[in-house]
């Protein structure tokens, strides 16, 4: 296997080498080159007479369990919801005819309770994590744990922050969106190499011309789940100095229980309890995370895929390209020559991975769009 941090022009090859052999398969079936691509979803009538012989869905070992879209079957736990802010607490109301915008519109919702989600068919989640993240085992017991506390107390427990460390392109930020998806929870992903300073997370205050709340307390309102998480990707890579405070040092009193029951929000000025909150932060270099950042989390490491891989991992991106073109689960699919050649030209990267596998599928389109 080749290593995963390897160049450009290594990239340019893996793809050279799928192009070369998708134009030998096109020169080989001695057709016209078709130069627009029509990708057809389900029930388009508009296109029906073009669409290609619907194929046959096989069904992977997946499947048996339950679909992580569908929400995992959250029980309406503790009666009545968990409460978030102060009951005492009211936004101010809006009056009714104004052009005035609300300035609380992404978070008025929090003055009722919130659901805290409790999954539901634990094992079966756990394993569809596994299956979609299979060099990833680690990150996902680690993630899993207050889940086999809720199998082991019947009651819900709180996750302790996870910190997942290793290369780029390792899928880190992958397995922890897998794996919270496939238990049902709601999932915010934030690349902290783009935050300026500690103002997101606190919320700034509203003398500011663009003061809005802290973007936790909105994941919050907007999930309507206490226990919605947050996945700070790249956390290394925050700026170290900022007269606005520092993202990582900002991080630590979301982190701590204790302080997370109490957390104040600049912008509402008043305490909003966000200790609920899952927390998933990824880095490529544990040495750029600061200790206190470190000591409040599991440390676990996430190592490079490898060409075993590619199979699960392959299945699972196809999955989600599906998903995003509206298409049936098992509409594409793959010949044991299409994914001996993924893993040959695989190189650990799983962004790689999937670019090579968009190739695949965009040349089955052609095909199809000629027949």
């Amino acid at each position: 296997m080749s290593n995963m941090n390897s160049s450009d022009d290594d990239d340019d090859s893996s793809f050279d080498e799928l192009m070369a052999f998708w134009k030998e398969q096109s020169t080989d079936s001695g057709e016209e080159e078709v130069d627009e691509l029509v990708l057809i979803p389900d029930g388009d009538e508009e296109f029906e007479d073009h669409a290609p012989p619907r194929r046959r869905h096989r069904q992977r070992p997946e499947e048996a369990a339950p679909s992580p879209s569908s929400g995992a079957g959250a029980d309406p736990a503790p009666e009545g919801g968990i409460r978030i802010l102060p009951a005492d607490f009211r936004f101010p109301q809006v009056k009714s005819g104004t052009r005035t915008p609300d300035r609380f519109a992404s978070v008025r919702r929090l003055e009722k309770p919130v659901q805290l989600h409790v999954p539901d068919f634990v094992d079966s989640r756990i394993g569809l994590a596994l299956q979609a993240c299979p060099h990833a085992a680690d990150a996902v017991e680690a993630m899993a744990h207050a889940e086999r506390e809720l199998m082991a107390w019947g009651t819900p427990g709180r996750m302790r922050p996870v910190l997942l460390v290793g290369p780029p392109g390792s899928g880190k930020s992958t397995v922890a969106r897998h794996y919270h998806e496939a238990l049902g929870y709601r999932v915010q992903k934030q690349n902290v190499a783009g935050m300026a300073d500690a103002l997101s997370l606190v919320g700034t205050h509203q003398t500011y011309g663009d003061s809005k709340p802290s973007i936790v307390t909105e994941a919050i309102a907007q999930s309507g789940m206490a226990n919605v998480c947050m996945i700070m990707d790249e956390v290394e890579k925050a700026p170290r100095e900022s007269r606005n405070g520092t993202v990582q040092d900002a991080l630590l009193q979301f982190l701590d229980q204790g302080e997370a029951r109490a957390f104040r929000d600049v912008y509402l000025n008043t305490s909003v309890d966000v200790s609920h909150v899952r927390w998933v932060l990824t880095a490529n270099d544990l040495n750029m995370v600061t200790a206190p950042l470190r000591s409040r989390c599991t440390v676990v490491h996430v190592p490079a895929p490898t060409v075993e891989h590619v199979p699960a991992l392959a299945w699972n991106i196809i999955r989600e390209i599906e998903v995003e073109r509206n298409l049936q689960p098992g509409w594409f699919d793959l010949s044991g020559y299409e994914m001996t050649k993924l893993q040959e030209v695989f190189t650990g990267d799983m962004r790689m991975l999937r670019r090579c596998v968009e190739v695949v599928l965009r040349e089955q389109v052609r095909h199809w769009a000629r027949a």
